[in-house]
């Protein structure tokens, strides 16, 4: 194998494993949203205590976290399918003799 067929083979790799990782991130959504929603209602409901505020903070925290990591990881995924100059000096830099 050539030094760029092995680079292709794994950036490609890791790319697959990114993609895998960014759906199972995406699959933690749903419960997310459903709690964030259900702490909205709750605060909605009751009187607007220090307890509402947290958890809704809270969920919207973890919710923006969740999809800033899962637009990450389908950022890498994209890089490293291309495989461009950038990702081949990484993944396997040229020797110097």
């Amino acid at each position: 194998m050539s030094r760029k067929e092995v680079v292709l083979l794994v950036s490609r790799a890791f790319a697959a494993c990114q993609l895998a990782t960014a759906l199972l991130e995406l699959s933690y959504l749903p419960e997310r949203l459903f709690s964030m929603y259900h702490h909205a209602k709750l605060g909605s409901l009751l009187s607007d205590s220090a307890a509402d505020n947290y958890f809704r903070t809270y969920d919207q925290i973890g919710v923006l976290s969740l999809i800033a990591r899962i637009v990450g990881l389908l950022i890498l995924t994209v890089v490293f399918w291309q495989c461009g100059p950038w990702v081949e000096r990484i993944v396997l830099p040229k020797q110097e003799a």
